[in-house]
C-alpha cells in the first residue's frame, strides 16, 4: 500500500519538474528570441537601410566601386562611383538624365543618415565633377572638398580640380575652386589631408605614370605650391633616401607634422605595409618608419584599394586598415597601428561582413567606422559591386553616445517623432537634430 502511495508521488513530481522544465526551455527560448543591445567595440555591423518613401523614383544608390564617403556625427556622404555591370532594368534610366549621361560612372551625390538608417539624394549633379572615380575626399567641418578624379575610360580624363559645397545647405551645390600657382598635374587616385588652412595632395597617376609628389594648397588664397617633387617627376630612376615609390589608391593618415602613407600601387605593384613611408612638413623630407608585427599574426598582408583611418583615443592616434586586394587575393580583415610604437594589432575575431575592395570608408567624430559599397568578388572575371554598409566602433566612445546607439536599437521609429516631442521628452537638442526632417511618412523597412 505505501509503495503504490510512494510510487505516485514520485511519479506526479516527475510530471511536474517536467512540466515546469518544458515551461523554463520555452522562456529561455523565447529569451533568446528578444534581442537585446551590446555594446561591442570592432565588431562589424551590416546596416538594413529603409529604402525612403515611395514617391520617390531613385531610392537609394546603386552598387559601386570607386566611390568616397566623408562622415560626420549625423550622416556619410557619398560622392561618385563606378558600376560597369549596372543592367538597365536595374534603374529606370530614361527616368534619370544623369545617369544616362554619365553611365557607367555616377556623377551625383547621397546622404546617408545614421540615425533613420535613409538615403536622401541631392540632385546638384550639375555642379558636380564629371571625373567621379577615385577622387580625394575630405569633410572639414561643414565643407565637402573633392579634389582630382578620372572618368570613364580611366586616365584619359584626369583632373586637378578642386570642388567644394557647404553640406548644411538645403541644396548644396559643388563650387569650382579657380587656383593658382604651382598646379598638380591632373591625376586620380591620390590621396589629400587638411591642415591649418592648407589642403596637401599625395601621389597619384595619370594612367601611365605614378608618383609620391606633394603639393599644397592654400585654401585663404587658392594659390598652389610645390612642397616635394618625386624621382618620377624629376625623370629620375633613383630617388633620394627613403623616397617611396609612386603610387596610386594609397590611403594616408596625419598627426599634425608626419604624412604617413599606406599601401597602394600600381598597375602591376601592390605596397607592402610592414614599412610605412612618412613625410615630416617640418622637414620636408621622407624616412621610413619600421613596424612591429602583431606578436601572433605578423604584419597585415601588402594591399591596394583598401580603408585607412585614423582616429584619436586619449591622446593616442591610431590607424585602422580594412579590406583591400593584393591582385589575387581580397582581404576581409582589420588591423590596427599604434602611431606612438609603431606595433600592428589584428583583430582576428572581427572581420568585415565580406571581402571587399574599393570600397569607401569614413569615421565619425566619435569614434564610429562606415563602409559602403565596393567589389566583392574577382571570380571569372566578375567584378561584382555591392551597396552593403557596415559599420563598427573602433573605440569606446562617450556614454551618451552608447546611450543613443540603445535608444535606436529599441526604438528605431522615433525618428518619425514630432522634433518638439522628443526634446520635451528629454532628448538632447544635438542628438534630435541628428534626425532628418521627414519628406514622407511612409517609410518602408
Amino acid at each position: 500500500m505505501y509503495r503504490k502511495i510512494i510510487c505516485y508521488v514520485v511519479f506526479t513530481l516527475v510530471q511536474v519538474m517536467l512540466v515546469f522544465g518544458k515551461m523554463y526551455k520555452k522562456e529561455q527560448e523565447s529569451k533568446k528570441r528578444i534581442k537585446k543591445y551590446a555594446f561591442r567595440p570592432y565588431k562589424f555591423e551590416t546596416i538594413e537601410t529603409f529604402h525612403g518613401c515611395k514617391m520617390m523614383n531613385l531610392l537609394y544608390p546603386q552598387p559601386r566601386s570607386g566611390h568616397r564617403i566623408g562622415a560626420d556625427s549625423s550622416n556619410f556622404y557619398c560622392i561618385g562611383g563606378f558600376n560597369p555591370m549596372m543592367a538597365p532594368e536595374m534603374v529606370d534610366m530614361e527616368q534619370d538624365y544623369w545617369l544616362q549621361r554619365a553611365f557607367p560612372l555616377f556623377q551625383e551625390m547621397w546622404r546617408f543618415n545614421f540615425a533613420s538608417r535613409t538615403w536622401h539624394r541631392y540632385y546638384n549633379n550639375a555642379t558636380l565633377p564629371e571625373e567621379a572615380v577615385s577622387n580625394a575626399l575630405v569633410l572639414q567641418g561643414n565643407l565637402l572638398m573633392v579634389y582630382g578624379g578620372t572618368g570613364s575610360p580611366f586616365g584619359f580624363k584626369c583632373s586637378n580640380q578642386l570642388h567644394v559645397c557647404n553640406i548644411r545647405d538645403e541644396l548644396p551645390r559643388m563650387m569650382k575652386i579657380k587656383t593658382s600657382g604651382d598646379l598638380p598635374p591632373p591625376m586620380y587616385g591620390q590621396a589629400i589631408i587638411y591642415h591649418n588652412d592648407y589642403l596637401y595632395t599625395i601621389g597619384g597617376t595619370t594612367g601611365t605614370s605614378y608618383t609620391c609628389d606633394i603639393h599644397r594648397l592654400n585654401l585663404c588664397t587658392y594659390e598652389w605650391t610645390e612642397v616635394y617633387s618625386s624621382r618620377e617627376s624629376r625623370g629620375r630612376l633613383v630617388g633620394r633616401r627613403d623616397e617611396p615609390t609612386g603610387r596610386y589608391r594609397h590611403e594616408v593618415a596625419f598627426d599634425g607634422d608626419n604624412i604617413f602613407v599606406f599601401g597602394g600601387g600600381t598597375q602591376w605593384l601592390t605596397f607592402e605595409l610592414e614599412n610605412v613611408p612618412t613625410f615630416s612638413l617640418t622637414k620636408q623630407r621622407w624616412t621610413t618608419n619600421r613596424t612591429i608585427g602583431d606578436r601572433r599574426y605578423g604584419w597585415p598582408e601588402p594591399r591596394k584599394y583598401h580603408g585607412a583611418n585614423l582616429i584619436t583615443l586619449n591622446g593616442l592616434k591610431q590607424v585602422f586598415i580594412t579590406g583591400g586586394t593584393d591582385g589575387e587575393q581580397i582581404f576581409k580583415d582589420l588591423w590596427r597601428l599604434d602611431l606612438k610604437t609603431f606595433e600592428w594589432t589584428y583583430f582576428a575575431k572581427f572581420q568585415m561582413p565580406r571581402e571587399l575592395y574599393f570600397h569607401a570608408t569614413s569615421t565619425t567624430p566619435d569614434g564610429k567606422l562606415y563602409i559602403f559599397g565596393g567589389i566583392l568578388s574577382d571570380t571569372d572575371n566578375n567584378h561584382l559591386r555591392t551597396d552593403m554598409i557596415c559599420s563598427t566602433w573602433l573605440c569606446i566612445p562617450k556614454l551618451s553616445e552608447i546611450c543613443w546607439d540603445a535608444i535606436l536599437f529599441y526604438q528605431p521609429y522615433i525618428v518619425l517623432r514630432d522634433p518638439k516631442e522628443l526634446r520635451n521628452a528629454g532628448l538632447p537638442k544635438s542628438y534630435v537634430d541628428r534626425i532628418p526632417p521627414n519628406r514622407c511618412e511612409d517609410f518602408i523597412g
